[in-house]
């Protein structure tokens, strides 16, 4: 009878797995990798949110709540965290244990594993596991910002058996998540299908699959003929067809984004802050925002507008082309100076950007090349090793603390643009320690200033998160801040 009753569940289950619907969402850029711990790409951890969890995650509200740890607690002292897992298993059927959790967190930290976040989590001393489902995380210094970290896509929990065995995470990621990997058609989709197991229940929708459209003509298309569920880039001219559309919604909310043009500093001339200075005076970076953005915040430091972290006196550099000629020519810049700016393929916005500073720079007697690249060697030429760039253009997510923006800044060889300032990297680094908030504010905000003044970015401001679907998509949505998507509670109504 036992056995009956058990086919009788698995067959209901499947039946309803079955009766559910396929969502299919047309997404701009490929992720690099589904390895959550050697990337530091967006496009990486809004496709892996759905196959691995976190100890902690962030809600709709922007709070961070338990995850894989139905409960967690600080020490007085901030020096110690406890969590205590839930029961559940991997998508290979191995239970999750607190040896997970102590593999995976010594693997962001392994020099080996080269992880681009391995120094947010630096402060941990030790990792102790005093039952299955016991983790105590033990800190040198208080590190307000831990919880943020492992709420985070790069604090996805891996299975510690297949950690030793080497697996492949990027081509064949396994993890305890809402949805199951099952492909990867290299330049044309991912498909992920219900967990029926899922801890925190399952799944509406069977399938997940994820289409890489990096035009945005061919997303909206999609939309309109149904082939596409939602769609993650729609272009600003488009965006009234969409809202004039009563089967299609356009959503907008508030972004955690900072849209800059990103300056290499170790390259000659730009190592000048002078000469920095000058091209954020050359370039109308409002106008930029307005045009290539369909508008948004302007800012005028490396914090996303609205963020309770950014100053009220930092101000963008103003246009001003004459004084942008009088710093070059302090700096002994020669007219004509040709420089190098590769942009990303799939982000038509962030191509006209690079068009419109191409052209302003022009003005004042700068050529910059402009070498349109796919999202891949997009990644290897500033990202990599090479930093085989001038100046590009990007958005940066928002971080859900600022030390997830910052650290990094300061050091030469820890950020992209090569930003090199020892006094930048200690505030940064007190204000990740500091447990007092109004503290970490001053502090953060003088490191702020110090980025503002030596202007390795033009900082163009913060737009709206804007995505459309099909009005009878209900359910999904995008997390605060961290701009991952979220299908665990989507449905398709009829």
């Amino acid at each position: 009878m036992k056995l009956k009753i058990l086919v009788a569940v698995a067959l209901s289950a499947v039946l309803g797995l079955a009766s559910a619907q396929t969502l299919t969402m047309a997404m701009a850029a490929q992720p690099d990798t589904l390895d959550p711990q050697v990337t530091s790409a967006t496009a990486a951890f809004q496709v892996s949110k759905s196959i691995y969890d976190t100890l902690v995650e962030v809600a709709q509200d922007g709070t961070i709540i338990p995850a894989l740890a139905g409960t967690f607690s600080a020490s007085d002292d901030g020096l110690s965290y406890t969590f205590n897992l839930v029961a559940t298993s991997f998508h290979d059927g191995t239970p999750l244990d607190s040896t997970d959790v102590k593999a995976t967190l010594e693997r962001i930290m392994a020099e080996g594993t080269a992880s681009p976040k391995r120094s947010e989590f630096a402060a941990i001393t030790g990792i102790d596991t005093p039952d299955e489902s016991t983790v105590v995380i033990h800190l040198s210094q208080p590190q307000p910002a831990l919880l943020a970290s492992l709420a985070s896509g790069w604090g996805a929990i891996l299975p510690s058996e297949k950690l030793a065995e080497g697996h492949d995470f990027g081509n064949a990621p396994v993890g305890t998540g809402a949805f199951v990997f099952q492909s990867w058609l290299r330049d044309n989709a991912i498909t992920l299908s219900a967990n029926p197991d899922y801890y925190k229940g399952a799944p509406q929708l069977a399938e997940v699959i994820i289409r890489f459209v990096p035009d945005p003509a061919i997303q909206l298309q999609g939309l309109l003929t149904g082939e596409f569920n939602v769609a993650d880039t729609i272009a600003a001219a488009d965006r009234e067809l969409v809202e004039s559309n009563p089967a299609l919604t356009m959503v907008e909310e508030p972004s955690g984004l900072a849209l800059v043009a990103a300056m290499n500093t170790r390259r000659p001339y730009l190592s000048d802050p002078r000469v920095r200075q000058a091209i954020n005076l050359a370039v109308d970076s409002i106008t930029v925002l307005e045009v290539a953005y369909a508008g948004g915040t302007p800012i005028g430091t490396f914090m996303e507008a609205g963020s309770p972290w950014l100053p009220d006196d930092i101000e963008p550099y103003g246009y001003d082309p004459e004084q942008a000629r009088a710093l070059l020519d302090e700096a002994g810049v020669p007219d004509g100076w040709t420089i190098d700016m590769p942009l990303p393929q799939p982000y038509d916005a962030h191509i006209q950007a690079g068009q419109m500073v191409q052209d302003y720079l022009r003005e004042v007697g700068i050529n910059a090349e402009i070498r349109i690249v796919e999202w891949g060697v997009w990644l290897s030429d500033v990202y990599g090793e090479a930093r085989a760039f001038d100046i590009t253009v990007i958005g940066h997510t928002g971080k859900l603390d600022p030390s997830g923006r910052l650290d990094g800044y300061g050091i030469e060889s820890e950020n992209y643009a090569g930003y090199d300032d020892p006094v930048t990297a200690e505030l940064i680094a007190q204000g990740a320690r500091e447990p007092d908030t109004a503290k970490r504010v001053e502090l953060y905000g003088e490191a702020l200033h110090r980025i503002h003044d030596a202007a390795p970015f033009i900082f163009f401001g913060t737009p709206a998160r804007a995505y459309a679907k099909q009005t009878n998509v209900e359910g999904f949505w995008i997390t605060p801040l961290l701009d991952s998507f979220d299908f665990r509670t989507a449905t398709i109504n009829d």
